[in-house]
């Protein structure tokens, strides 16, 4: 099962991290992007995300090991681990290991679970400057990632040039869309097709300098949104939840350049199910 690991080196006392994060109320303290509240309920708990939805939550620690095991899930019985390890190092430190599991659901893409990743390693590092500063692992190259999109009338040819001269793979294969992943290095590239309902005019003429757009990955759409706005940027779209997963707002570059600003939320409208290929490549972080 395909899975990431961040671990933090901090000098605080392995009882105040454990006890820290053992303790499901602390959990919307470092959790952001998981839980907006926690409460308890059928001798469980139920945490409230972001986005509104209610999930079933379980914490099982250990403190004899440094165990901590994090289960969520839409009810008690369809629950997925996220394990924790809390140790004591050699330097007299603390270390805590937090791995994040590539749920086996249909709708959770590759490049989602990525963008799951990067979203626990931010709360990861706010935790260093919790327990007074410290050294992160972050399995991750630094900075975030730029994805590229390219509007053509040819995109089956230009979806298979790409994918037989540079190891792409397509993930997402549709007449009006195609969404491409590099098989070694994890890039990705999007196509779409001159004749697709896009809703914006740029898009209506094949590469020329127009029909070129970029897709930001960032924490919060909507938070992104308002900075924006507030710093005069010209805004094309206000922030809205999109049929794909993922929230966006569209502003616009100095060349007219359309820039979608994104976080993911998950929710993938059935009838764009059927177009995931369910066999997607391993990304190398």
């Amino acid at each position: 099962m395909k899975n990431h690991t961040v671990t933090i080196t901090v000098a605080a006392s392995i009882d105040e991290v454990f006890s820290f994060l053992a303790d499901p109320k602390t959990l919307p303290e470092w959790a952001h992007t998981f839980s907006k509240s926690i409460a308890p309920k059928d001798g469980a708990w139920e945490v409230e995300t972001p986005q509104g939805h209610k999930l079933a939550f379980a914490l099982e620690a250990d403190r004899s090991s440094g165990c901590i095991d994090m289960l969520a899930g839409p009810t008690l019985e369809q629950m997925e681990s996220f394990p924790i390890r809390v140790y004591k190092v050699d330097s007299g430190q603390t270390a805590a290991s937090f791995t994040m599991f590539k749920s086996q659901r249909p709708d959770l893409t590759d490049a989602m679970f990525e963008t799951h990743y990067r979203q626990l390693v931010k709360e990861v590092e706010a935790l260093v400057e919790r327990f007074g500063g410290g050294e992160i692992s972050r399995g991750l190259p630094e900075g975030g990632r730029l994805l590229p999109g390219l509007v053509t009338d040819r995109i089956e040819e230009t979806r298979d040039f790409y994918v037989s001269h540079f190891g792409f793979k397509a993930v997402f294969d549709a007449s009006c869309y195609v969404h491409l992943v590099r098989e070694v290095g994890g890039e990705q590239l999007g196509l779409m097709a001159t004749s697709a309902e896009a809703g914006q005019a740029e898009f209506e003429v094949a590469t020329t300098g127009s029909g070129l757009w970029f897709t930001l990955e960032v924490e919060s759409a909507d938070a992104e949104f308002e900075r924006l706005k507030a710093e005069g940027v010209t805004v094309r779209e206000e922030p809205k939840d999109q049929p794909w997963g993922e929230r966006t707002c569209v502003v616009v570059d100095p060349n007219g350049v359309l820039i979608y600003v994104s976080h993911t939320t998950g929710k993938v409208d059935e009838s764009l199910k059927p177009f995931f290929v369910a066999s997607e490549p391993e990304l190398v972080s």
